[in-house]
């Protein structure tokens, strides 16, 4: 699933090579050459020194380990595609907001099965119920 003729692209691009980016991650030329082909899984560590190596966002090298999607889509699902006719508030051009609900509609769609709540987790108890206290009860603070 990685998209590895962006990898090597990025190497081609500058100049730099595979075995450098193996000096400079601590790893052998063969493991990198495995990991850009996507027969061997790329740590997070590993990831950070390739952005590093090849000056480019992490964000970007994270997107490209995945394959060619870039942003937040999980897999599984499909990217959210929006009508350019449709502003971010949810109006068309004319001001009118037809179309506004189903376009918030396909977003919330988009988000659902993305967070699974463990049984017996309540979402609105406190962490801490200390979590703002700043002093200890047994000394007081004196004015």
């Amino acid at each position: 699933m990685i998209d590895s003729a962006w990898f090597y692209q990025q190497l081609e691009k500058d100049g730099r090579s595979l075995r450098g980016m193996a000096r400079t991650l601590g790893l052998d030329p063969s493991a990198v050459s495995r990991m850009l082909r996507g027969e061997r899984k790329m740590t997070a560590d590993e990831q950070d020194g390739i952005a590093e190596y090849l000056d480019v966002p992490m964000v970007e090298v994270a997107a490209r380990r995945r394959g060619k999607a870039l942003g937040l889509a999980e897999r599984g699902q499909e990217p959210l595609i929006r009508d350019d006719k449709v502003s971010a508030q949810g109006k068309r051009g004319n001001g009118d907001t037809h179309g506004a609900d189903n376009f918030l509609d396909r977003i919330r769609g988009r988000m659902a099965g993305t967070i699974t709540v463990a049984p017996g987790v309540d979402l609105t108890e406190p962490a801490d119920p200390d979590w703002a206290r700043v002093y200890d009860d047994d000394y007081p603070i004196s004015l």
